[in-house]
Order: structure tokens, then sequence, then C-alpha cells
């Protein structure tokens, strides 16, 4: 049986939750200026950074701001270019319909996404990063990996000119989180400064 996040009482069938995932932290922090929700899924146990897990962000509405899946390993293909727009759009849409009539596609960019499992092994998956601008100024983005599986959702992110990095903070980053807590170091641009 498969989870799905839940949006306004409807299960989101694009936002995987893995079955075997609960949640583990639930924690009150700042962003954009705006008081949010993390919370954090992942096997019953103490959090260790980069482990498997999905991280959300909520806004003080209850608004997804951002999904992240650090758990997918299944090998496969990555979509091509216009499915992933397309897919990419219907996801926004599946989530604030209102909100995605607001989004531009700016472009895609190949990235790749890490994350340590549970036999110690360093997993990179390949993603297609599609970006979005919205009319309020803001840029969004929905990554695809194999088999058209969302790894990532974001919306309402700022980005910094004068620094030339993200403006908005990355607590859905293990590694910024570690930073902005003063345990790693400052990650490099275009991460946001923690």
């Amino acid at each position: 049986m498969t989870n799905y996040l839940t949006i306004d009482g409807k299960e989101n069938r694009n936002l995987v939750i893995p079955n075997d995932f609960v949640t583990v932290s639930h924690d009150k922090r700042q962003r954009n200026g705006e008081p949010v929700t993390v919370v954090r899924y992942q096997k019953k146990g103490p959090v260790t950074p980069n482990n498997p897990h999905v991280t959300i962000v909520l806004g003080d509405n209850q608004r997804l701001l951002s999904y992240n899946n650090f758990s997918f390993e299944t090998p496969g293909k990555l979509p091509s270019s216009k499915q992933a727009v397309n897919l990419a759009t219907q996801v926004f849409q599946s989530i604030d319909s209102v909100y995605a009539s607001g989004l531009s596609f700016m472009r895609i960019d190949n990235e790749t996404r890490t994350f340590i499992n549970d036999d110690g092994k360093l997993i990179t998956t390949p993603i297609m990063w599609v970006k979005f601008a919205h009319n309020n100024g803001s840029y969004n983005w929905v990554s695809i990996g194999p088999n058209a599986e969302i790894v990532e959702v974001e919306r309402e992110s700022l980005w910094d000119f004068g620094q030339w990095r993200r403006g908005t903070e990355e607590w859905n980053i293990d590694d910024w989180v570690l930073a902005r807590e003063g345990k790693g170091p400052q990650l490099k641009a275009p991460s946001a400064l923690a």
C-alpha cells in the first residue's frame, strides 16, 4: 500500500510518502517572514541528517510550500521534456489551481539529488528540474525523477540578487539546517545563506 500526502483533505497521488514512514518531527519555523510548519517523515527512529526521508513545509494557512522526497531509489527513464512540463503543470494544478494560474514556464535543468540509504550507500537520483516564474515575483518548481516520480515541489521561493543565491530559508534541506544550527559548513551559492 502506498501513502500519499493529503492536501486540503484530499490525497494528492503525485506526492508519495513511503508506507513505512511515520512523522518524526513537527517544527515551527519562519520562511520568507511567514510562520511555517516543517514536517519530517521517515522510518521510526532518530532523525539522522540525509537519511531516507520526506520533508514538507506548510504555510500558516496550511498551504503546501515544499515537498521533498529523499527516499526514491527505483531506477528508470526520465520523461521527455514535454512530458515533464505537462506533469509539473498538472502537479501545481492539483496542489493549488488558483496559484498555478499565475505560473509561467521558464526552463528545465538536469540535476541530481542525493541521500544515504539504510545500508549507508549514497543514492544519487537524476532529476528534471522544471522551473516556473510566478506573477508574484517568486520562483517555483517541480523536480521529476525516473518513472515520472515527483521528487520535489517548491513554491514561493525568492531570489537574493545581491548575494546571487536563494533568499528563502531551506528548512527542507538537511545540510542547510545543519549550517543554520552551527553544526555544518555554510552551503555554496546558489543555496540560501544559513
